[in-house]
């Protein structure tokens, strides 16, 4: 018993939590109007949203950019019959940034290559925190080469296919704890892999005021046979309380696991209401069904046990995506949007590494272009809904709540 605990306490519940967070900021004009971008997707960035939208593009085209995202979580959970604790995720800052480059070779046929970075996540807690044998410290990084190919079937009509090469970087670490000698230590995981997968889009010109976009964006099987797992305590005077530990958490070994990062599929639709001002609404599924399960195998015995199964049963989520955008004169646009996103996470396996639920995304954006450069500017504020959770998997229960502040930023060129 004493080591099937130690195990639970040892392992993340979700080995890539941050896998159930997508990034779909990947260019600031779509970001300025929550996204909603599949169907009018007609600049570089289309190679994300939709990468039959290149194929009406002219010469070659460039843009690059990065996206500020600072998220905020929360905790409240008792510590006793009438007792809480109230913990707080330190504010971490990172930068997913992306690359689009763009060339038509001729009247059908036109080729892109994106780099961006669709899944990631950051959360660190503070020391000692009540949940610490859960989650200390969560880091996901990854990295899409995308290059696409579109085609221009005829003027009203155009398809897309390309390919994904990626890279992924993981990084866990939590305190874990020797029960028989109720000594705290901590652990960390580190693990980076390379993983294959490919997007597809359809755009078809409805009328001359509307516009359909389709999309669909593959798995990846990320396949993680490289890890290093790290536990370090503080040594004792005691030589054989510090044996023990050995025993049970080696100083370094091996760590092997799998996922699949999910597979989304879209529509969205176009309509230009007056000459300067068009809406686009879209629907967006995220295959999350994916990760039902998290097996980390380890080279050494960690606990007494090389191997560990922990239930995900993970379920697919939507987003409904609105957006605006208006044509102040030739130079000048200003844009807006609203954004629902279902949660992915049942309320049994909501945990500290990902403590997430249905939010609502609320953005504006601004842009400024003349016949060769752009710069498009957006803000966007991301409010979830508090989550109380129950009886869960890993006796974590309490309440969460969490928000996140988003700036992007995006300049563009054509030659």
């Amino acid at each position: 018993m004493v080591r099937k605990i130690l195990l639970i306490l040892l392992v993340p519940a979700s080995f890539l939590l941050a896998s159930g967070f997508s990034i779909y900021e990947q260019g600031s004009r779509a970001t300025g109007m929550a996204g909603a971008f599949m169907a009018r997707a007609n600049e570089p960035s289309a190679i994300f949203y939709n990468p039959a939208g290149i194929a009406g593009l002219k010469g070659w085209q460039l843009q690059v950019g990065t996206t500020a995202i600072q998220p905020q979580f929360s905790f409240t959970g008792p510590l006793s019959m009438d007792q809480y604790t109230y913990n707080k995720a330190k504010k971490g800052l990172f930068f997913p940034s992306h690359l689009y480059a763009t060339y038509t070779l001729n009247p059908n046929i036109s080729f892109g290559l994106g780099i961006y970075s669709p899944f990631g996540m950051a959360t660190t807690w503070q020391d000692k925190w009540v949940g610490r044998l859960l989650a200390t410290n969560t880091e996901l990084r990854t990295v899409f080469f995308n290059p696409v190919v579109a085609y221009k079937i005829r003027d009203n009509l155009s398809v897309a296919a390309g390919i994904s090469l990626v890279n992924a970087n993981v990084v866990l670490e939590k305190d874990v704890l020797f029960t028989p000698r109720h000594l705290f230590g901590h652990s960390k995981l580190e693990a980076n892999t390379n993983g294959f997968g490919f997007n597809m889009g359809i755009h078809y010109r409805l009328c001359d005021k509307a516009e359909l976009g389709i999309v669909y964006r593959s798995p990846v099987q990320l396949d993680f046979n490289d890890g290093k797992a790290y536990f370090t305590f503080p040594v004792t005077q005691n030589d054989i309380v510090n044996q023990e530990i050995a025993a049970y958490f080696p100083a370094k070994t091996k760590a092997t696991s799998a996922i699949t990062l999910p597979a989304s599929y879209g529509l969205g639709v176009a309509y230009e209401m007056t000459p300067n001002l068009s809406f686009e609404f879209d629907y967006l599924v995220m295959g999350w069904h994916s990760y039902d399960e998290v097996k980390i195998t380890f080279a050494d015995p960690v606990a007494g046990q090389t191997e560990n199964v922990n239930p995900r049963n993970y379920k697919d989520s939507f987003s409904l995506r609105f957006g605006l955008e208006y044509r102040l004169d030739t130079h000048l646009t200003l844009r807006a949007g609203y954004a629902w996103d279902s949660h992915a996470v049942p309320s049994a396996y909501v945990e500290p590494t990902l403590p997430e639920n249905d939010r609502h995304n609320y953005t504006i954006g601004l842009g400024y272009h003349n016949r060769h450069f752009s710069v498009d500017a957006a803000y966007h504020i991301l409010l979830q809904d508090d989550r109380q959770v129950e009886n869960t998997v890993s006796s974590f229960d309490g309440s969460y709540a969490g928000l996140a502040n988003i700036a992007g930023l995006t300049f563009g060129y054509a030659f």
